[in-house]
């Protein structure tokens, strides 16, 4: 059952008519402007709380222009749509601090995607094409040496995955068949000698 109820509106000198929606007990639900009837500027919508949960940006009734998302009031997402998709940077957040950036093209991934610790250090540096991981997977040491290295193909691990020492000796080598470990996964000591073989 639908408790909410058109509040409010205004009009300015341009034509932009915005509403509020509100629950029957009063509780901001949106804020939407209109021009011409049509959904044309910013939306925003509230949580239970009456606090911002996403920032949207129409022209003529389509998704255009900078987003943003909020989970419990803290932002969580930015990004950018173009004709209802989402296009260009993308930047994902935990607890206020930025933990992903990525690029999007016609709504699916497109380029790097980069993950970072709380202290704003690249982790992880990945490939995507057409939504899809593709190509080298590198994961970082805090100190920024790295720890993993690995190859995706249509989005699966397919090829050799070589793990780490924070020194860049090579700790452990596996290979991996469009998503399946196959073989053997060997790990060696600091000074490269093979100290235990097992079967994928």
């Amino acid at each position: 059952m639908d408790n909410s109820s058109e509040n409010s509106s205004a009009t300015t000198s341009e034509d932009i008519k915005v509403e509020e929606i509100r629950t029957s007990d009063g509780k901001l639900l949106k804020k939407i402007s209109f021009k011409n009837g049509v959904i044309h500027g910013e939306m925003i919508n509230y949580d239970d709380g009456e606090r911002i949960a996403q920032k949207l940006t129409y022209n003529d009734g389509i998704l255009e222009g900078p987003a943003e998302f909020y989970q419990d009031g803290v932002i969580i997402m930015t990004a950018s749509f173009k004709n209802g998709l989402m296009e260009g940077e993308t930047d994902f957040f935990v607890n206020g601090i930025k933990t992903g950036h990525t690029i999007f093209q016609k709504g699916k991934i497109h380029g790097s995607f980069l993950s970072f610790d709380n202290a704003g250090r690249v982790i992880r540096e990945a490939e995507y094409v057409d939504g899809l991981q593709e190509g080298n997977c590198f994961s970082f040491y805090p100190d920024g040496s790295l720890q993993e290295q690995s190859i995706y193909k249509n989005g699966v691990r397919d090829g050799e995955v070589k793990k780490y020492f924070p020194s860049g000796a090579v700790l452990e080598i596996s290979e991996f068949d469009m998503g399946k470990p196959v073989g053997y996964v060997d790990t060696y000591d600091e000074d490269g000698n093979l100290i235990a073989r097992k079967e994928a």
